[in-house]
């Protein structure tokens, strides 16, 4: 016996469903094989949507959120290093020459009171940071991670979304151009152009042809940040360091007020800086704490375990009253 069956096809056209009605013929066998290949069919989509709702939770969860650096790791965080202390980075000596001119004094010129720190320095800097990240509404992909630094409100764009790279001739920035990826749940970042920075806050600079490799790699709620710079002129290896922070679950990040004024008196157009026949100022901190200045002034040497043997064998420094003998003297030359 025959029975009109009324079918529905579905095919997608441009976004849209066409429908189509047929009566077809239609046995007791032919019921039975729609019965089963319906029965195939509802088994495949459960089978699709099982594994769409078991899929991992995407790795970007892990970084979101607050965090405070910790501060007591090394010297150069907190208090900072004294005026000519590059021990454990591999300077060349050209930055040599380009951090012996630097005076603290620089900060304190009114154009430069509210610069930010660059990204090859940034993180070491003081103040909590804020990680978060930003979702295409359409597709839902992630297309850049933000991060958010309390000093100076310093916010840098890391890239997800695999965008071609800014041409040569573009400007670089504070925070220069960086393109993130996921390793598993360790998120790995290449920047470069940045504009000219330095790797500590006592001078040691680096150039605009520094690039920078960074991971960022989270433990309950501890954050490890490893960063790599290579820089051509002023470094005559990578330079490699480790910052730890400590995840906060609620925090109030407060905005960064900086107005340039002028704090120092000093004629129009005077830049603090230290001439070249103004270098005693440089070994006095080494003197104080009882480090070789030639070990002071750091180079790819000082980054090793045995220089710690090496140290032995260079000659004493010479006492700190000659030392503030020749600072007092240049001072008034």
């Amino acid at each position: 016996m025959l029975s009109p069956l009324r079918r529905r096809y579905s095919e997608r056209d441009g976004g849209a469903d066409r429908y189509y009605t047929h009566a077809i013929p239609i046995g007791r066998g032919t019921v039975m094989a729609i019965k089963e290949n319906c029965s195939v069919a509802l088994v495949g989509l459960l089978s699709v949507l099982a594994a769409l709702l078991s899929r991992p939770v995407a790795a970007h969860s892990v970084l979101d959120g607050y965090w405070n650096p910790s501060y007591d790791e090394d010297v150069a965080r907190i208090p900072g290093e004294d005026q000519g202390d590059y021990t454990g980075i591999p300077v060349t000596q050209a930055a040599i020459g380009a951090a012996q001119a630097w005076d603290p004094e620089i900060d304190t010129v009114p154009w430069l009171e509210c610069r930010p720190h660059p990204s090859v320095y940034g993180l070491r800097g003081i103040g909590m940071l804020r990680i978060w990240e930003v979702r295409d509404p359409q597709t839902q992909k992630q297309t850049q991670i933000n991060t958010w630094l309390w000093a100076w409100e310093a916010q840098r764009q890391i890239w997800m979304d695999g965008r071609a790279h800014p041409p040569p001739w573009a400007p670089h920035t504070w925070q220069g151009f960086s393109a993130g990826h996921w390793e598993g749940t360790t998120l790995v970042v290449h920047t470069d152009m940045i504009k000219r920075g330095w790797t500590r806050r006592n001078g040691p600079p680096t150039s605009d042809r520094t690039t920078m490799d960074e991971r960022f790699i989270r433990y309950g709620d501890i954050m490890t940040y490893i960063r790599m710079i290579v820089d051509p002129q002023y470094l005559s290896e990578p330079a490699v360091t480790s910052t730890n922070y400590t995840r906060i679950s609620d925090a109030d990040m407060t905005t960064w007020p900086c107005r340039a004024v002028a704090e120092v008196p000093r004629n129009e157009g005077a830049v603090p800086m230290h001439l070249p026949n103004q270098t005693a100022v440089l070994i006095e901190g080494a003197i104080r704490s009882h480090v070789p200045i030639a070990a002071w002034h750091g180079g790819a040497q000082t980054m090793r375990p045995e220089y710690q043997d090496y140290i032995k064998t260079l000659p004493p420094n010479p006492p700190l009253s000659v030392v503030m003998k020749r600072v007092q003297q240049e001072d008034k030359e």
